[in-house]
């Protein structure tokens, strides 16, 4: 493992405040950085919970070492995804962080930063549900279709209204405030969360499934697919 890294010694470290100290090194990570975190025992578990409360921003490897455990952290942005799956994760992410950024220049009053910033988010989400509803489910299906999918394209076609409604905020034709359009961002960011935790939960396990049958070289071809769609590149 690369010695260029940042040691973070955690072996010492009392069970109950591992993960706390863990944390407070990991979530300064900047682009391009990583740490070597150092435990007595196998990582797994402080790891998983690291990313959790970090929505899912890190990628890490793992390497036992003469006794110990050794474990290089980085951003998952620094790391290509290891499958379609990870890719639209990621996506769920950087949709939720531009939502959210967008939402809290509105509640400044600063409408054109908002306002170009909802821009970006509403072509990334249209091409996201347009990656999901086309490509994903023509490749991994799975057959028959389960109730689960079609509950996806219902909240799809729910998240497109309200984005639309948003869009049509702006475009009223009359002079607006950042307060007339932070009611329908809002709307918008609760429903995109509790779509993403279900997907995530509900449809993601069976595409996961479907992918795994399919061998490395299809997965590998839907995810430049994707990459190609998420990017409008295709």
């Amino acid at each position: 493992m690369p010695d260029a890294a940042e040691a973070v010694d955690l072996r010492d470290e009392p069970e109950r405040l591992i993960t706390l100290a863990a944390l407070c090194e990991v979530r300064e990570l900047g682009p391009g950085e990583a740490r070597r975190l150092l435990t007595r025992d196998d990582p797994a578990l402080l790891m998983a919970r690291l990313n959790l409360q970090l929505r899912d921003a890190l990628a890490w490897e793992t390497t036992p070492v003469e006794g110990h455990w050794e474990t290089m952290v980085r951003l998952a942005a620094d790391v290509a995804p290891r499958d379609v799956i990870e890719m639209l994760v990621r996506d769920h992410r950087r949709l939720d962080q531009l939502l959210g950024r967008a939402l809290r220049r509105l509640n400044a009053g600063d409408l054109a930063t908002a306002r170009s910033m909802l821009e970006e988010f509403a072509a990334g989400l249209r091409r996201h549900a347009r990656a999901e509803d086309s490509l994903i489910v023509s490749t991994l299906g799975p057959a028959p279709r389960p109730e689960s999918l079609d509950s996806m394209a219902r909240e799809h076609a729910e998240l497109l209204d309200q984005l639309a409604a948003l869009e049509g905020s702006f475009n009223s034709g009359e002079t607006q405030q950042a307060w007339e359009i932070e009611p329908f961002a809002a709307l918008l960011s609760g429903t995109l969360a509790k779509h993403e935790q279900r997907e995530e939960q509900a449809v993601f396990p069976l595409w996961r499934t479907s992918l795994a049958a399919r061998g490395q070289a299809s997965g590998d071809a839907l995810l430049e697919q994707v990459r190609a769609a998420l990017l409008d590149q295709a």
